[in-house]
């Protein structure tokens, strides 16, 4: 027995030893052209899915911040591109060959420019210690390195390692590859004057982001969409990065941020907030679509998403969804017509209705379809005489047989439907980043009840502001807002 356990961790030690020399030197042997032909491939991928931020100012001061860290990096002689993405979600990444890219939604997050340098650092360092290629070859690794166990151990299960744990492993070693970022990437940084400490600021930020959406997700019953895995790659209860980073503190120069974190702020000031491709503007629980000129309302908690053919809201646990489309009206076709001849709904009941002074008809259709599948749906379709148009709107559960559960809710959509006003379009405006200085009572609680943000305001605005998740802004305090 312990020449069996002997011989298994032997195994397992070399087996780990072989892993690293053949992802080692997969990585080492890609020359620094074919790396940056692959990064210039991919960026032109990246750029084309998700689109620039156009603020030139904003541009070339993350660039200014990005090209004083990598010039303290190992690779110097790389010709470093750092690039907005325009996109809400918190991410930041980098790709072989020099490319950087931090998305608007991970800057609406920061708030000073020592932040900014330790997440740029960090992906530095991804691009210096070419974790792209050793992430790639990984999984080739695994393969080869299962073959080899199973012959020296001449046991053919052996071989099933690879396929069986591959992902375990990889998971295991992409821990350690963030860590790695994290201890260079605060090295980077300190040679370039800014204190490592704030990579231990932005990792906490992150993790309260995640924490929340994963609560977030919890309840609305989805995947969470987190950053990186980065409460997995650093736990509360692994010390290791907070170590390696505090260990960068003596590698820092006698260097003064470029600015503080006030005139940091103001560089945010304006900056575009949510999602860029979304269908019209959302203000708390109101959508508007100024160039069709309507709006309406949804019901609390639920969620605004963009379709290829409209928009539709879901409700918070996704069992519910109410969605608005638009067809143009052919002829003198009824609404009730084009909702059997076309929609081909079976209307169980319906009568004619005139809302916001467009006529249409309102009914329920058995078994038609949604996005569950064959429903009951509750539908309302609205004919706009003068522009030959029809808005559609339609509301479905996911588990409705006869009766609709949210036919309530349904009902009050319907009826908020309405024509925009002069006051609407002057409401109806994109949301930005706007920086306010606190006054003597100014409470997270009173500015989070009057954003428009829909969903989870509070804990968005606390984490936005570093005051997750019990804080107020002092007195004079710069603070972020979103108006």
């Amino acid at each position: 027995m312990i020449l069996t356990m002997k011989i298994s961790q032997s195994i397992h030690t070399l087996f780990g030893v072989l892993l690293l020399c053949l992802v080692t030197t997969a990585a080492q042997a890609v020359s620094l052209e074919e790396e940056i032909k692959l990064g210039q491939e991919e960026h032109r991928k990246m750029i084309a899915q998700f689109g620039v931020y156009r603020d030139k100012e904003l541009q070339a001061y993350v660039d200014m911040v990005g090209q004083r860290v990598a010039k303290e990096s190992s690779r110097p002689e790389l010709e470093y591109t750092f690039t907005i993405l325009n996109d809400e979600m918190i991410n930041a990444l980098a790709l072989p060959g020099g490319f950087v890219y931090v998305t608007r939604g991970i800057l609406t997050n920061m708030n000073s420019e020592s932040e900014l340098a330790a997440v740029l650092g960090h992906e530095i360092a991804h691009v210096t210690e070419k974790h792209a290629f050793k992430s790639q070859n990984r999984g080739k690794a695994m393969s080869a390195l299962s073959t080899v166990a199973a012959i020296l151990t001449q046991n053919g299960a052996v071989a099933e390692i690879g396929n069986l744990f591959g992902g375990v492993l990889i998971r295991g070693y992409g821990r350690e590859l963030e860590l790695e970022a994290d201890r260079v990437g605060a090295e980077y940084m300190a040679k370039a004057g800014y204190s490592p400490d704030a990579m231990l600021k932005t990792i906490e930020m992150l993790k309260n982001k995640d924490r929340i959406e994963i609560e977030q997700a919890r309840l609305e019953k989805r995947q969470p969409a987190v950053y990186h895995g980065i409460l997995a790659t650093h736990p509360d209860s692994d010390t290791r990065y907070r170590e390696a980073i505090e260990a960068s503190m003596a590698l820092i120069k006698n260097y003064d941020e470029f600015i503080k974190s006030d005139e940091f702020l103001e560089k945010l000031n304006g900056m575009d907030y949510g999602n860029s491709r979304q269908s019209g503007v959302v203000r708390k629980r109101t959508f508007y679509h100024p160039k069709i000129g309507i709006k309406l309302n949804f019901p609390e908690n639920w969620r605004m998403e963009s379709t290829k053919s409209g928009v539709q809201m879901v409700s918070q646990t996704g069992d519910a969804l109410f969605a608005l489309n638009t067809a143009r009206i052919k002829g003198d076709q009824t609404a009730k017509q084009y909702a059997e001849d076309v929609m081909q709904m079976d209307i169980r009941e319906g009568r004619e209705v005139t809302i916001a002074h467009l006529t249409g008809y309102l009914g329920i259709a058995d078994r038609a379809e949604s996005p569950y599948g064959p429903r009951p749906v509750r539908f309302a379709i609205l004919q706009n005489e003068r522009r030959r148009i029809q808005y559609i709107l339609t509301g479905a559960g996911k588990h409705d047989l006869h009766r609709i559960a949210n036919d309530r809710e349904f009902i009050a959509t319907i009826f908020s439907f309405d024509k925009m006003s002069a006051d609407d379009r002057n409401v109806a405006k994109a949301p930005r980043v706007q920086i306010l200085r606190a006054e003597e009572g100014t409470t997270m609680e009173a500015l989070a009840e009057r954003s428009p943000i829909t969903n989870y305001a509070l804990q968005t605005l606390r984490v936005m502001n570093g005051l997750y998740p019990d804080g107020q802004p002092e007195p004079g305090q710069l603070i972020k807002v979103i108006d």
